[in-house]
C-alpha cells in the first residue's frame, strides 16, 4: 500500500494503562486485514499500513454511509501515475474486536483499484494516525495484532541483535512515516530501506537504486507485474538477488520486485533505496514501539 500525503488533524487514541488487546487478522494476498465497524455499520475490511500518513476510507463507502466530507480536497501521494484527491472526514465510534476509538480522522479516497487487487471490497486503511501512539506487535504466524500497554523489549537483552533477532531506532526521513532501517545489505552493498506493512511484496528496489547496484539487466528481464496504489497502477518486474542481510539477520537469496515505473521513480538512493513489505516481514514477529521509538524483528522461520 503506498503512502497518502493527505494532511489531517491527528487525534491519536491511546490504550488505557495496563490494558493489552489482541486482534485477529486475515492475511489476504499478504495484506493485514482487520474487521472494523464504525458509525454503527459494518464490519468492513481495513488494511493495517505503517506506510500511509492518514487513515483512509473508501470514497464510495463514505458516500453510501453519508459521512460528512470536507469541501476542500487535498492531493495524495503513492504508487501509480495518476493524480488523486481526497476529502477529510471522521469515523465515529470505530471498533475492531475489543478496541474502541471514539473519533478517527480519515481521508476519503477511491480505493476501487486496491479492492480489485485484494479480491474483496476494501473499506479503508488504518495508517500512521491510528498506530503512532501505540506499541503494536504484529505476529504474522499466529495472525494476531497485539496492542500493548507496555513494551516487551524494555531491557537490552530482549532486543539484542542475533541471527534471528534485530532491533533499531524508529527513525523517519523527511515527511515519511515509514520506519527506516539503515543497516541493510543487497549483494554486500549497504542500502537504506523502509518497513511497510501495507505492501504485499517483499523487497522492492527503486529505479535509481537498481542502476546504482548494477541490476538493470535483471530488472529488464524479470517477470512483468503490477501493483495497485492510491494513484493507480505501478509497473514492476519480479526477479532475485543473491544476497540480502537485514542488519544481523542473513536472509540469503530472496525474490525482489524491481520498480520500472510509477513508484518512487526519482528517490535518491542515499535517502532510501527500497522498501520491505509483508512477503519478507511475514517470517517475523514485528514490534513497532512508537511510544519508545524502537523497532524489533524476531524471526519465526525454522
Amino acid at each position: 500500500m503506498p503512502k497518502s500525503g493527505m494532511a489531517v488533524l491527528l487525534l491519536l487514541p491511546v490504550l488505557a494503562a495496563g490494558a493489552d488487546l489482541e486482534l485477529p487478522f486475515e492475511f489476504l494476498h499478504k495484506q493485514i486485514v482487520l474487521q472494523v465497524e464504525f458509525n454503527g455499520s459494518g464490519p468492513y475490511n481495513f488494511v493495517v499500513d505503517t506506510g500511509t500518513h492518514a487513515s483512509t476510507i473508501d470514497l464510495g463507502l463514505a458516500k453510501r454511509l453519508r459521512i460528512p466530507l470536507a469541501a476542500v480536497r487535498s492531493e495524495g501521494r503513492g504508487a501509480g501515475g495518476s493524480r488523486v484527491f481526497g476529502s477529510a472526514a471522521v469515523l465515529e465510534d470505530l471498533r475492531a474486536g475489543e478496541l474502541r476509538v471514539a473519533r478517527l480522522p480519515v481521508v476519503a479516497l477511491d480505493l476501487s483499484a486496491i479492492s480489485e487487487q485484494l479480491g474483496r471490497p476494501l473499506g479503508g486503511v488504518l495508517g500512521h494516525n491510528f498506530l503512532a501512539s501505540r506499541i503494536t506487535q504484529i505476529d504474522y504466524f499466529r495472525r494476531r495484532i497485539r496492542l500493548l500497554a507496555d513494551s516487551p523489549h524494555k531491557d537490552a537483552a530482549s532486543r539484542a541483535d542475533s541471527a534471528t533477532r534485530t532491533s533499531f531506532p524508529m527513525q523517519f526521513r523527511s515527511n515519511s512515516v515509514l520506519p527506516v532501517l539503515e543497516d541493510f545489505y543487497v549483494n554486500e552493498k549497504k542500502l537504506t530501506v523502509t518497513l511497510d506493512t501495507g505492501s504485499s511484496l517483499g523487497l522492492i528496489l527503486f529505479p535509481r537504486t537498481i542502476r546504482q547496484l548494477g541490476l538493470d539487466e535483471l530488472a529488464r528481464s524479470g517477470i512483468p507485474m503490477e501493483a495497485a496504489g492510491y494513484r493507480g497502477k505501478a509497473k514492476l518486474t519480479k526477479g532475485w538477488v543473491r544476497s540480502v542481510v537485514l542488519k544481523s539477520i542473513d536472509l540469503g537469496a530472496i525474490e525482489v520486485a524491481y520498480v520500472r515505473r510509477g513508484y518512487e521513480d526519482d528517490e535518491d538512493p542515499a535517502r532510501r533505496g527500497g522498501n520491505l513489505g509483508n512477503a519478507v516481514l511475514q517470517d517475523f514477529i514485528l514490534t513497532l514501539d512508537y511510544q519508545n521509538g524502537v523497532v524489533v524483528l524476531e524471526s519465526t522461520a525454522n
